[in-house]
């Protein structure tokens, strides 16, 4: 049995309270991206169903995050899967889940200002006569989120809040909207029988694109080290932020759904606007323009979220030894990884005018997104695998064949289901290279851990399972 090794934390200890930490969670799950792109994309395969897709989906998450959390509770970490996994399973294995991770965190912040760019491009042209162009717009929202990742997670937490509720705020107001002025149809709960489906395959197929709606709540996990008692507050903000998420997914799904008609659902499949917009205006006015806003709000968000997420695993993993050390540089005031943020700058730069240049910005946030579909499999599969082990190993005597066996076992099926359906039928390009990307940045991952081992660099195997120690601990890996 591996050792456990504890250190104390050079990041602001406590910064965060349970509500900071619990709104990383909701805003890197991007609550109003998850409901106004994804409505008319699930309906077209479930028809009025789509509701009970989402409410299937976040059962299926919720077992996910039951898994995360006993991890959570023992071992708290900046490392979040990386320290999971190699403190579960093997050091190899944690670097190898963190390195598919970058395909994940790092890269989200620049393709989604890309995205949100594009989309406030084609609308201030089409109902303003107004030129934006989503490379600039991308550059200004980089520049702001970068100020705030640099300038420390209390500042961060402050403004995800306020965006958070923001975006929350605008979609679910909408949706009562269309509860209360429902189209034809009236108000009904058609939309949770599975009957009224368009078939059982598109159903399913509905359930595989909502888990993903619902991914983000795992962004918690590498806050653990600057949160207010992480043993306790990190579980209860990923299971919140899971309850919250899918409550509010199910929720505005099926009022936007009554809004528009559930007779009418062929129309909102073929409608050639986005149905949330046109809602919108059909039910505000000129105050439509409080949905754009909120999609504003939640792109940003999630670049800070994620922004935060990635900086911390790098700075984890650096102070273990696998990533170089200047990784681990702390500024003297705001208490972040400065060189870990500075790099995640370039790589979000990078990634948004880089990929946005090379495909179009739409495409690259469907080429990221089935990237990340296929990284978040292997991810999770392995968390998984790591709560069986580590508590039928290490955690005898807490050992729940429910917890800590079933709910990991049937995520993971349906986690592998996700991935075959993803790619049946085989998608166009560009969406049908991410199988060769996600397999080409493992490959290299492999060869990074045989050079390693063939020139003896492995001494980042013994901390690479490090924990923040409890007060009464004695560290055992110096800071």
């Amino acid at each position: 049995m591996q050792k456990l090794m504890t250190t104390e934390t050079q990041l602001r200890s406590g910064a965060l309270q349970l509500s900071g930490v619990l709104m990383q969670g909701i805003t890197h799950t991007a609550p109003a991206t998850a409901v106004l792109f994804t409505v008319q994309f699930t309906a077209s395969y479930t028809g009025v169903t789509a509701p009970l897709a989402y409410l299937i989906a976040f059962l299926i998450v919720l077992m996910l995050g039951v898994s995360v959390t006993q991890l959570a509770r023992h071992l708290p970490s900046a490392g979040g899967y990386y320290t999971y996994v190699s403190r579960t399973i093997h050091p190899r294995a944690g670097f190898l889940t963190s390195w598919l991770s970058f395909l994940y965190e790092p890269t989200t912040s620049g393709f989604s200002l890309a995205f949100v760019g594009s989309v406030l491009e084609r609308s201030l042209k089409a109902d303003y006569q107004a030129f934006l162009p989503w490379w600039l717009f991308l550059i200004v929202a980089g520049i702001f989120v970068a100020w705030v990742n640099y300038r420390g997670i209390e500042l961060s937490a402050t403004m995800l809040l306020l965006f958070g509720i923001a975006e929350i705020a605008i979609v679910l107001l909408l949706s009562l909207w269309g509860v209360f002025r429902p189209g034809h149809g009236g108000v009904n709960f058609s939309s949770f029988d599975p009957g009224n489906s368009r078939s059982l395959g598109g159903l399913t197929l509905g359930v595989v694109f909502s888990i993903f709606a619902l991914t983000g709540w795992e962004g918690v996990a590498p806050l653990a080290e600057e949160s207010e008692n992480p043993r306790q507050n990190l579980p209860r903000a990923i299971m919140l932020a899971i309850l919250l998420m899918g409550g509010f997914l199910v929720l505005c799904t099926w009022g936007l759904l009554l809004g528009w008609g559930t007779e009418e659902i062929r129309t909102l499949v073929e409608s050639g606007q986005n149905p949330t917009f046109v809602l919108a205006r059909k039910f505000w006015g000129p105050m439509w323009v409080l949905v754009p806003l909120a999609l504003l709000n939640s792109m940003i968000a999630v670049a800070i979220a994620s922004n935060n997420a990635a900086t911390r695993v790098w700075f984890a993993m650096a102070r273990s030894g696998s990533l170089p050390a200047p990784l681990t540089k702390i500024h003297p005031t705001y208490q972040t990884p400065i060189n870990a943020v500075t790099l995640q700058v370039l790589v979000m730069f990078a990634v948004g005018l880089g990929l946005g240049v090379l495909v179009g910005p739409d495409k690259e946030f469907e080429l990221m997104g089935t990237v990340i579909t296929f990284a978040l499999i292997f991810i999770y599969s392995a968390g998984n695998v790591g709560v069986f082990l580590f508590y039928s190993r290490e955690r005898r005597q807490e050992f729940n064949w429910m917890l800590h066996a079933f709910f990991p076992l049937l995520g993971t099926a349906a986690l592998v289901f996700v991935g075959y359906n993803s790619l049946a039928p085989w998608p166009a390009p560009p969406v049908a290279y991410a199988p060769w990307i996600v397999g080409v940045w493992l490959g290299m991952g492999i060869l990074i851990l045989i050079s390693m081992k063939l020139t003896g660099r492995e001494e980042w195997m013994v901390k690479a399972g490090t924990v923040l120690r409890e007060p009464s601990d004695k560290p055992t890996v110096k800071p």
